[in-house]
């Protein structure tokens, strides 16, 4: 079985900013590449309606690849993102709705997840965290997305949801997708807080955890705008994001940038 995976598309900006049609480039690439199943984990676009509208688009017209997705934090830009999360869950290969077996041997579990402050720097109370600005920048997130709850509670819900389908198949070989990072591994320390403080807002060290209890074999995640494919805690680790055009792109040509960046796994 091959399986495609991909995050961060964020088709809306690349596309306006390449003046390339995103979704078509895609299309074609899994037409030619035929692979069984697309993972997306997350950053399709900005905004519920919009990401459902290119998830089912994109389904529709690749009728034999199962598309399995997570939200990005971008997904959920709304004035109630409960309410955006609740949304994307009509698109039928989100894995908010629940774990898919793939066959006999291996399943796919996962979610987007959000972020708990535990990739906090030191010197920083939750409630700066909370509040998510530092030197005059504030985090998009805190002012595009908004949950009833606070972040913490919001990530707990995530990691209680997770680990309940993770325990029911843990007899499986699971893949593990999230949009969230699950270890500070892969996270950028730049010893500069106007950098540094921002990591709290990249993701949880509950998913990673959650992935070392129940033995996960693959982890798919994004999130982060940079590209790994690692071993690490015995879990072999995918984070492969399209990115923004132009200055997270290695070429002018989207064709080429998709191409480049599509990593393909088989099981």
């Amino acid at each position: 079985m091959k399986i495609a995976i991909l995050s961060d598309i964020h088709e809306g900006v690349n596309r306006k900013k390449s003046g390339a049609d995103i979704l078509g480039l895609l299309k074609e690439w899994m037409i030619q590449h035929a692979p069984d199943v697309f993972i997306i984990s997350g950053d399709m676009t900005a905004g519920p309606e919009k990401s459902l509208t290119l998830l089912t688009k994109l389904q529709s017209e690749l009728s034999n690849i199962n598309i399995l997705y997570v939200h990005g934090n971008h997904d959920l830009y709304h004035s109630d993102s409960t309410i955006a999360y609740e949304k994307l869950l009509e698109f039928g290969g989100n894995l908010g709705n629940g774990p898919v077996q793939l066959n006999k041997d291996w399943v796919v579990i996962g979610d987007g997840g959000w972020y708990d402050y535990t990739f906090g720097i030191d010197g920083y109370t939750a409630e700066q965290f909370s509040v998510g600005s530092y030197n005059g920048f504030t985090w998009p997130d805190k002012v595009h997305a908004h949950w009833q709850k606070g972040d913490e509670a919001v990530t707990d819900r995530y990691l209680k949801q997770l680990e309940n389908w993770l325990a029911e198949h843990q007899d499986k070989n699971i893949i593990l997708v999230t949009h969230f990072v699950p270890f500070t591994h892969f996270v950028q320390v730049k010893e500069d807080p106007s950098w540094d403080f921002f990591n709290v807002m990249m993701g949880s060290a509950g998913l990673g955890e959650l992935a070392e209890k129940y033995g996960v074999k693959k982890l798919v995640f994004g999130h982060i705008h940079t590209r790994y494919h690692e071993d690490y805690k015995g879990i072999n680790c995918i984070c492969n994001q399209l990115g923004y055009f132009p200055h997270e792109w290695s070429s002018d040509s989207a064709q080429e940038e998709i191409k480049s960046t599509i990593k393909v796994i088989e099981i």
